[in-house]
């Protein structure tokens, strides 16, 4: 892990214009006014490029610079953007060499982990329990000067990052709740079955734990808790899927039964469930 590299808590304190700024780059501006011209965008551009090199959304060579590829072609072009960018961020979190950039999908799981479904963007208490948990699992990002911990503008930043990236959801004010975009579960599931799915009564469906797997390899480090349950967050979001008709949760072949944190008894979940089976739309 660099202390020279920047860090993307500290680059990103206005995602907004990341989309953009990338377009604008995957278009073919090349050079800092090139970009500044097709976006109109004056202030806070050397950040946005920062970030969205520490996303590895866009590089730099030569002087200019050159956007990377979607990772997936799915739905929209800000639904494309959020994916690839969580890609990214996936791709920092392997245990025990944690990427620099760790921190945003980190910081995401111990709200899972911890069933912290409300939180306020400058939550002192939760972000000093981050900062030691990090400790605990080894997880040090360290700058020129240090050691780098959370504060107020820190974790607000992230907030507004992961916002923007549909992870969370702002209720009022600095108030915020955990809860994924459904739109964005559904899209990784359907990336997460063509990679390594199956098909149940002639449906596109996954086992629960391959889908798991795939999410933290692909977009979000998210494991079963303890009980062997989908976190809640994440099962409330698979709950209203299933509520609008999108899907079943089923039990099929041989694999553990999964439960679904929070979510009631309801029809289109068997009691066993282990397998998320798609209905296509």
């Amino acid at each position: 892990m660099s202390s020279s590299e920047g860090y993307i808590l500290n680059a990103v304190q206005t995602p907004g214009p990341l989309l953009p700024v990338y377009r604008a780059v995957q278009s073919g501006c090349g050079t800092k006014e090139e970009i500044r011209e097709e976006t109109a965008i004056e202030s806070g551009l050397d950040e946005i490029l920062s970030g969205l090199q520490l996303l590895r959304m866009i590089g730099r060579e030569d002087e200019e610079y050159y956007a990377s590829e979607y990772e997936w072609e799915i739905g929209t072009d800000k639904m494309q953007f959020r994916l690839t960018a969580l890609h990214g961020l996936a791709q920092e979190c392997v245990e025990g060499e944690w990427g620099k950039q760790a921190a945003v999908l980190l910081n995401y799981k111990y709200l899972l982990d911890n069933d912290i479904q409300f939180f306020e963007n400058n939550e002192e208490p939760i972000y000093t329990k981050i900062d030691n948990w990090f400790g605990e699992i080894g997880y040090h990002p360290r700058s020129q000067q240090g050691r780098i911990e959370h504060n107020d503008n820190k974790f607000a930043n992230w907030t507004r990052l992961v916002h923007f990236l549909g992870l969370v959801h702002k209720a009022r004010g600095r108030e915020h709740t955990v809860y994924p975009d459904p739109k964005l579960i559904r899209a990784s599931l359907k990336l997460a079955i063509e990679d390594r799915g199956i098909t149940v009564d002639g449906s596109p469906s996954i086992e629960i734990e391959q889908y798991l797997r795939w999410l933290r390899e692909n977009l979000l480090y998210v494991e079963a808790t303890a009980d062997g349950a989908i976190p809640e967050a994440v099962a409330r979001v698979l709950f209203e899927l299933l509520r609008s008709d999108e899907l079943e949760i089923v039990e099929y072949g041989d694999a553990g039964a999964v439960g679904l944190g929070g979510v009631p008894p309801y029809k289109g979940i068997d009691s066993e469930a282990n397998t998320i089976k798609l209905k296509e739309s």
